[in-house]
């Protein structure tokens, strides 16, 4: 019985963990691309957001652009409002010569559930800033380089 109530504390939050995990919600915000591409090439791009909350929580805003030149100039992928659980949008595009890069970058409000307006993270999304400057979080990026 001694061995028993020494292991407690430690069965106890062993347990917590397990049951708050549970409960956690997994938001994600991410993009298929392939690492390097050649130039001028064909290449498949695929960007998602999802939401696991099962509280209401809906991908509220999503948006996504790519660049051919390294992150000069961006061209829109999708720019989608109220997407449900989870939204994917795949575009094919061309690289650009040797030596530049294609970079991908990907933002997602998730909104609607207990947590209120949240980037991937679960942190309070800043419309002001980070949002509308696209920085990291709510925004990620990808890069493919051109060989």
């Amino acid at each position: 019985m001694k061995q028993l109530l020494g292991r407690l504390p430690s069965f106890a939050i062993l347990f917590c963990s397990v049951a708050l995990s549970a409960f956690a919600v997994d938001r994600t915000v991410s993009a298929e691309l392939p690492n390097e591409v050649q130039s001028d090439s064909q290449v498949r791009v695929a960007v998602q957001a999802s939401t696991s909350a099962t509280d209401g929580e809906y991908v509220g805003f999503f948006h996504a652009e790519y660049s051919t030149d390294g992150g000069q100039n961006w061209t829109g992928i999708c720019y989608e409002e109220k997407s449900g659980a989870k939204i994917e949008r795949v575009v094919t595009i061309t690289s650009g010569k040797v030596g530049t890069k294609v970079v991908v970058r990907a933002r997602a409000a998730f909104r609607g559930g207990k947590s209120g307006d949240v980037d991937y993270s679960g942190e309070a999304i800043n419309w002001d800033d980070t949002w509308s400057k696209w920085r990291t979080p709510p925004t990620r990026y990808w890069i493919a380089y051109v060989r």
